[in-house]
């Protein structure tokens, strides 16, 4: 079984410098944190989670990271994983990291100072995947959950966002429609880049040149999605449909559209991404791809809690099919 020692002995550097850069404390150049993790992962070096999680008693919390606690699908999300904790006699800790990743680094040392014994993450757009291969490797298991880092460093726990995205596309072509937008997302999104490529892929399947002035971005608010419908139809007015990133993005683009004094589903059909609570209620109701948020939630803290109580194998991702749910808004 590899020891710190190993590690220390791979690299030429004390076991203190090894403890330092796995802990994240001490003033570590970057070349030999590099030299460490890499060493690290090289010999297959891990705490012992269960043990760890017992001699810092950190079996009975977990802490969540979101993006935006104001999104209706993040609320669904910890709905889904708070119910499947409290069965588990584990505690929930929640945590807004605003898109920030250097807010989202302090939360995560705040919550393990806070003795938090696993991390769910839906990571901030640019996230150091260095600094969570660190926490992973002092013995805190990570679920990833909605979004996904480059590299496979973790569980990750989500959907598939190319899928979801070609079936809308494909609903609004066979509808007739041959000027489709997209709006919301950031541009740095890999999620967001995962759901242009399936819009992009299905326009081309049926021989529709996509058009970049067709697809913009914008935060993740009514108000925001509002705004840049009003600047896409200035600029667009043959535009007959458009594909919101989020659902909360397309409740704003559909206000746009009535503020427009044009009729949702009949002059544009709007299709969303989530498929919160509000779709099936709003006026119209809102078409938009079903992801089980909730599941979603369930599913994330299975894995964190399997991980805490010393489940070692490989990496998995859970990943929950898409489901496109037509309702009036798109006609």
């Amino acid at each position: 079984m590899t020891t710190i020692y190993d590690v220390a002995k791979r690299c030429q550097v004390s076991t203190a410098t090894v403890s330092m850069v796995l802990t994240n404390k001490g003033r570590i150049s970057e070349k030999t944190r590099k030299r460490v993790l890499d060493a690290v992962s090289e010999l297959g070096y891990i705490y012992n989670q269960a043990a760890a999680n017992l001699r810092h008693k950190r079996s009975n919390s977990v802490g969540l990271l979101i993006p935006d606690i104001v999104n209706p699908f993040y609320a669904e999300l910890i709905a889904g994983l708070s119910g499947y904790l409290e069965k588990n006699e584990v505690l929930l800790f929640l945590a807004h990291t605003e898109e920030n990743v250097a807010k989202q680094n302090r939360l995560i040392e705040s919550l393990i100072s806070q003795n938090a014994g696993g991390l769910i993450l839906c990571p901030a757009p640019n996230t150091d995947k260095q600094f969570l291969n660190s926490v992973k490797h002092r013995g805190i298991p990570i679920v990833q959950v909605v979004r996904q880092c480059d590299d496979a460093i973790s569980d990750y726990v989500g959907t598939n966002n190319f899928l979801g995205v070609q079936m809308a596309t494909e609903h609004l072509i066979r509808q007739g429609h041959r000027h489709i937008a997209f709006v919301g997302g950031s541009l740095s999104s890999q999620t967001r880049a995962h759901r242009v490529g399936g819009y992009m892929a299905k326009l081309l399947e049926h021989g529709i040149a996509p058009n970049e002035h067709y697809m913009v971005s914008c935060k993740a608010s009514r108000a925001d999605g509002a705004a840049a419908t009003h600047t896409l139809l200035d600029a667009h007015p043959e535009i007959t449909a458009i594909i919101g990133y989020q659902d909360i993005v397309a409740f704003g683009v559909m206000r746009a559209i009535k503020d427009r004094g044009l009729r949702v589903g009949k002059d544009i059909a709007v299709i969303g991404f989530d498929d919160v609570p509000e779709a099936s209620d709003s006026s119209p109701n809102l078409s938009t791809v079903s992801v089980s948020a909730r599941k979603i939630g369930e599913a994330a803290g299975e894995c964190v809690l399997a991980r805490m109580r010393g489940d070692s194998a490989n990496i998995k991702s859970v990943i929950f099919p898409p489901q496109l749910c037509i309702r009036r808004s798109c006609g």
